[in-house]
């Protein structure tokens, strides 16, 4: 049996849903495997030191700034800059300071952004290159007879180059649109110089590898608008384990918030489970609430979420006046979440209409569904692949909240079109979304993978 070396981002113990789906894969996969992550998160202390997750074994690629071994002048470069970098931001943060600098301000500063930009780009050169030989030591060191590297590019390239070197067969796992995310989360412009560098190096790693692994249809028929050949496109979806439906370990946080719901038996809580990014869309379904609130509803706001965003998102619920009526909590253990869907009657998912948000799906649905939430999401082409309409979940047109409104009050009013939905969806995600059964086709993208090898 192979024995494969993923090359990460990021990892547990970390609980976004990429490190989530690197879990499940990794946990589930028949074959043998190892995670090595990247340098490229230095603030992060759990990036650290090497970590092991239910049998999952995860090694590190130690950021310059951390690592206490002889480094190469390039290294020393990178980590004195970090040490400033992160010297500047903590001076920002301590400042109470809420000016803006003025026009002629922002001409002095333009040289220093330009010459910060040139730095990036030599530091994301010296680090692709550190992490190129870290890939090779740890392949050789575990006997790796596949590389297996996951989004970005600035994992994949790395990756692509150390599977050359070694003569080891290569697959690129496209997972999303980063530059799109950054747009969508109004970090870039889009079609900027930023997003077409980033674009045009994913696109390199795709048509470059062996076999390419997309987590949707929509994410397939990209790639291939890029160039990268059908016949080497395999689709591993998005999934759920199992186990999910029984844990039943509790935290400390769930009475809590059910105390603070201050539910009665008419009560029905709209809720959402994830992040707060921009391209996430919650404070729709917020503003939905509140709209339903208004005309004489008994409904409740819950959001279980990572500390970034809250401030924000509670701040825009005292704004359109749910006050008590909205519960903004978090953040827990992924091995604790199960329990907080016993709280929500429908699952929201709000996403906006962008690009990214078209092609990408996200993870949080599945987990709803296996609990047998009545699910609400945008119509896009993405939510589609998971939502069969009026079936397994409902669907509004994104953005308009209205709509929203208007689908949701369709659910609050029928208890039995509540249960239909969570007793369809469960039973889909059951028969053909469960991680133990999507990994299975991991093993068609390495077969790919070895037929392919250059």
């Amino acid at each position: 049996m192979d024995k494969v070396l993923h090359v990460l981002a990021n990892s547990a113990p970390d609980v976004n849903g990429y490190a989530v789906r690197t879990q499940m894969i990794l946990q589930n996969q028949p074959q043998d495997v190892v995670g090595l992550t990247s340098p490229w998160y230095p603030q992060r202390e759990t990036m650290i030191d090497n970590f092991t997750n239910n049998g999952v074994q995860y090694l590190r690629t130690v950021h310059p700034l951390h690592n206490q071994n002889k480094l190469s002048f390039g290294l020393k470069l990178v980590k004195r800059q970090t040490i400033k970098e992160s010297g500047k931001q903590k001076q920002e943060r301590n400042s109470n300071s809420n000016s803006k600098p003025s026009f002629v301000g922002k001409l002095f500063r333009a040289p220093g952004y330009f010459t910060k930009l040139a730095w990036k780009v030599v530091e994301e050169k010296i680090l692709i290159k550190y992490f190129m030989k870290r890939i090779i030591e740890v392949a050789k060191q575990e006997k790796a007879e596949l590389i297996h590297a996951h989004t970005p590019y600035r994992v994949g390239l790395p990756a692509l180059r150390a599977a050359r070197k070694l003569k080891l067969p290569f697959v690129y796992e496209m997972r999303g649109m980063w530059e799109e995310t950054a747009v969508a989360n109004g970090r870039w412009m889009p079609n900027g110089p930023a997003y077409r560098r980033f674009q045009n190096y994913e696109t390199k790693v795709l048509r470059s590898a062996d076999a390419v692994v997309c987590i949707s249809e929509t994410l397939k028929q990209e790639a291939i608008s890029r160039g990268v050949d059908e016949a080497k496109i395999t689709v591993v979806t998005n999934a759920v384990d199992e186990s999910i439906i029984n844990q039943s370990t509790k935290h400390e946080l769930f009475d809590e918030v059910s105390d603070l719901l201050n539910r009665d038996k008419s009560t029905k809580v709209i809720g959402y489970i994830g992040s707060l990014r921009e391209m996430e869309g919650v404070d729709l379904t917020a503003e939905a609430t509140a709209k339903l609130s208004s005309k004489g509803h008994d409904v409740r706001f819950f959001v279980l979420s990572s500390n970034s965003g809250q401030t924000e998102l509670k701040d825009y619920c005292d704004k359109l006046g749910l006050g008590h009526k909205a519960v903004i909590a978090g953040p827990v253990p992924h091995d604790s979440v199960a329990q907080f869907y016993d709280l929500i009657d429908i699952f929201v998912v709000s996403r906006p209409n962008s690009r990214v948000t078209r092609l990408v799906t996200p993870l949080k649905p599945f987990e709803a569904m296996a609990m047998k939430k009545a699910v609400v999401a945008s119509k896009l082409p993405a939510l589609e692949e998971i939502i069969d309409d009026g079936t397994t979940g409902l669907l509004y047109h994104a953005d308009d909240v209205d709509s929203l409104v208007e689908i949701i009050e369709r659910v609050l009013s029928d208890d039995d079109l509540i249960n239909s939905l969570g007793n369809n969806a469960h039973k889909w995600i059951i028969e053909n979304r469960t991680w133990q059964s999507v990994v299975q086709n991991y093993s068609k993208a390495y077969q790919t993978a070895k037929e392919n090898k250059r």
